[in-house]
């Protein structure tokens, strides 16, 4: 049995919404207003580590999160694979 078998139903139903409105409220139902307000600092911290143009203190501040929470975020930068490390830079820095 997968220790996890909810979070491998999550994925999947997140998977099978057939447009960004549809997930937006798949997503909202499922997520807190808190849990959607840390995951949209997370991916603001990842896309600004990404970034690499301000000292993180300075995305701390910006984002009002603890230092901690940054240096998680770097720490788990360095811990991830090439794929999905240009996976995460093509989708939240070109453009920006």
């Amino acid at each position: 049995m997968q220790k996890y078998p909810g979070w491998k139903f999550f994925l999947e139903m997140c998977q099978s919404t057939t447009s960004p409105k549809e997930l937006d409220r798949f997503l909202s139902f499922f997520l807190t207003p808190e849990e959607v307000d840390n995951m949209n600092k997370r991916v603001l911290l990842i896309q600004a580590l990404l970034q690499n143009e301000k000292p993180q203190r300075d995305i701390a501040k910006d984002l009002q999160v603890s230092i901690s929470k940054i240096t998680r975020g770097s720490n788990g930068l360095k811990m991830i694979d090439e794929p999905l490390k240009h996976f995460l830079k093509q989708h939240l820095t070109e453009g920006v």
